[in-house]
Order: C-alpha cells, then structure tokens, then sequence
C-alpha cells in the first residue's frame, strides 16, 4: 500500500511531466521563428503579475514567499537563469529528440546527488528503474547524435542544472513554500527577459497568444515538479525516475493527437517507461521502509 506522500509526490512528476511535453512541443515551433527566449518569458509574464496582485490582495504574501534562507532561492533562480536561452538556440542546432535524450541524464544525476548528499538508500528497484527509463528513452527516440557539435552540450548543462535544481530544493524543504520556490526560480530569468525585450522588443498578438498558453502550462508544470521534489524526503531519487514518464506522455500524444504510427521499437521503449515507473513507486516504498 503506498502512502499519501509517495502518491502526492509521484503524481506531481508525471502530471509535470505532460505539461513540460506540452510546452516544448510549442516551443520547438517558436524556436523556428523570429522569436527569442525573453520574447517567450515576458509575454508570460503577465501571469506572475496576476499571482502578485493575487497574493498581495488575500493577505497571502508573506505566508507564501517569505524564506528562512534567501541565498539559496537566490542560487536556484541563478542557475536556471540560461536555460531558456540554450533551449531555445539548441533547438535551433539539434533535433528534440536529441535534446530530450540528453536531457533526460537528470535522474541518473540526481540519484548521484542523492547518494552524496542526501545519503538516501539507493535499492536495486531504484538502479532498475532509472536504468529502464532511459533504455526506454533511447528506444522511443531513437536520437542519430550524427555529426555531434557544441551544441549538444546545451541539454547536458540542462539536465545538470534540472538535477542540480531539483536537489536544492530537497536538500532545503523547509526554507519556503513550494509558491515560493517557484516563484524564487523564475524570478530572475524574467528580469533579465525584460531588460533584453527592451533592446529587442517584439509585438505579434499570435505568437503572444501562442506563447502565453505554452507559458501557463509551464507554470502548473513547474509548480508540480518542485513540489514533488520538494517533499520527496529520503525517496528524491526514486521519484525522479517518474521524470521517463514525460517520454510516454510524448508517445502518446504523438498517437492520439497526431495520428502517428509507431514501430515495435518503439511501443517496446513505452513499456520499458511503463515498467520503470512502476518499479519507481515500490522503489520509493523500500526507501521509506529502510528507514
């Protein structure tokens, strides 16, 4: 039987997981267009104003962003601070698939971060499970890497800083709300955004339209993925292993939504996810169980 705080966590991975899917989706068009990151990150802008005025004016300000600890905030704010710029110009250089493929290091680097760090249990339900996540990736994908180039490192820093992220937040539940720690992590990419849209400003009511969707879904996104991660004690890296399911929401919406026929290579890939995110839930069991 799990118990509420594995299931509450799990779910925050896997519906993250459809969400991020969703906005990179977009984001792989507008990376073709002429359209830049601080473009995407001010028109969404809008909707951390809205959660502002929101807080200021139930009286929930304080409660939800104040912080025992700043500097750490300060830290994961930084770290994210390039990644919308390397998404958006390793898009440009390398296909989604191969950025996906790198990208999806972060488990395998955040159970390294948690065995270190948090000295968490690591159980071989848990190596299984990454291991066949990242199988799973490979098979459903099916990345060329052909003629690799510099660009590749972009999605290798990402999954870093992701992993890297992702710990902070773990390691340092207990400074802030979950509100707050994304609040705090999308902060600064959204000054900087602005002082770039001021040199290089951009007004197209379709692509504000476009980008403004894809930015609220990134949003419940993040804040379902940092809660997880958030409130995961003494199963983070277990728990990461749920991130393989972003690539079965991919399978699948490539099916339904776009009517794509896949070969057994791939359909194999899904189930080794599959299986993979069931050997996350008994794996995060074990972990709490051990201790």
């Amino acid at each position: 039987m799990l118990n509420k705080q594995i299931i509450y966590c799990s779910s925050g991975i896997i519906c993250g997981g459809l969400f991020f899917v969703i906005h990179d989706a977009i984001i792989d068009h507008l990376s073709y267009l002429n359209f830049k990151f601080y473009h995407h990150v001010v028109f969404g802008s809008p909707l951390l104003f809205l959660l502002f005025i929101y807080l200021f004016l139930s009286g929930n300000f304080k409660k939800y962003l104040s912080s025992s600890n700043y500097t750490i905030l300060i830290i994961r704010g930084t770290i994210f601070l390039p990644i919308p710029f390397i998404l958006f110009v390793s898009l440009q250089n390398i296909s989604l698939a191969e950025w996906t493929t790198l990208n999806m290091l972060s488990p395998i680097l955040g159970m390294i971060l948690a065995i270190i760090f948090l000295k968490e249990k690591i159980n071989l339900f848990t190596i299984i499970s990454i291991t066949l996540g990242f199988i799973g990736v490979l098979f459903i994908l099916q990345p060329g890497f052909s003629n690799f180039n510099i660009y590749y490192l972009g999605p290798l820093f990402g999954a870093f800083t992701l992993a890297l992220q992702s710990f902070l937040a773990n390691k340092f539940h207990n400074i802030c709300s979950t509100l707050g720690f994304f609040i705090y992590g999308v902060l600064p990419v959204n000054l900087l955004s602005f002082i770039l849209f001021y040199y290089d400003p951009l007004i197209d009511f379709e692509l504000i339209k476009l980008s403004m969707f894809a930015n609220f879904i990134v949003f419940i996104g993040f804040y379902c993925f940092t809660y997880a991660l958030q409130n995961s004690q003494k199963h983070f890296s277990s728990v990461f292993g749920l991130l393989y399911l972003q690539i079965f929401w991919s399978f699948i919406i490539s099916i339904f939504i776009f009517n794509e026929h896949q070969n057994i290579i791939v359909i194999l890939g899904a189930l080794f996810i599959i299986i993979s995110g069931l050997l996350s839930l008994q794996a995060q069991k074990k972990q709490l169980n051990d201790y």
